[in-house]
C-alpha cells in the first residue's frame, strides 16, 4: 500500500471517529467522559509542572504523554480515544504558560 493509500486510509478512519464522536447520542457521551478525562488529567498536570523550573512546552508534552500512557493503561482506553486525549491536553499547553507567567 502507497503512502497515498495509508493517509487516505488513516484519514478516513480518523474522520469516522470525529464524526461517531459528534454525531450520535452514544458518541456525545464518549467525548464528554473524554472532555471530563482531560480535565482531571490536566489538573494533576498543572501541578506537576508548576514543581518545575523553568517549564517548556517540550517538557509539557512529554508529561502529558507519560500522563496519558499511565491512565490509558489503568482504564484499558482504546488507541484512538488515547490519541485524542493527547491532542486535546497538548492544545492547554497555551493557557498553562500564561498562568504559570501570572
Amino acid at each position: 500500500m502507497g503512502m497515498f493509500k495509508k493517509g487516505l486510509f488513516l484519514g478516513g478512519l480518523i474522520g469516522a471517529a470525529a464524526m461517531w464522536l459528534n454525531a450520535t447520542p452514544k458518541g456525545k457521551e464518549m467525548r464528554a467522559k473524554l472532555m471530563g478525562q482531560a480535565n482531571d488529567l490536566y489538573a494533576q498536570l498543572k501541578e506537576s509542572i508548576k514543581q518545575l523550573e523553568g517549564p517548556t512546552k517540550e517538557m509539557y508534552d512529554a508529561l502529558v504523554e507519560r500522563a496519558v500512557e499511565e491512565y490509558a493503561a489503568k482504564v484499558e482506553m482504546a488507541m484512538d480515544m488515547k490519541n485524542q486525549l493527547v491532542r486535546e491536553l497538548k492544545k492547554r499547553w497555551k493557557d498553562l504558560e500564561k498562568e504559570i507567567k501570572k
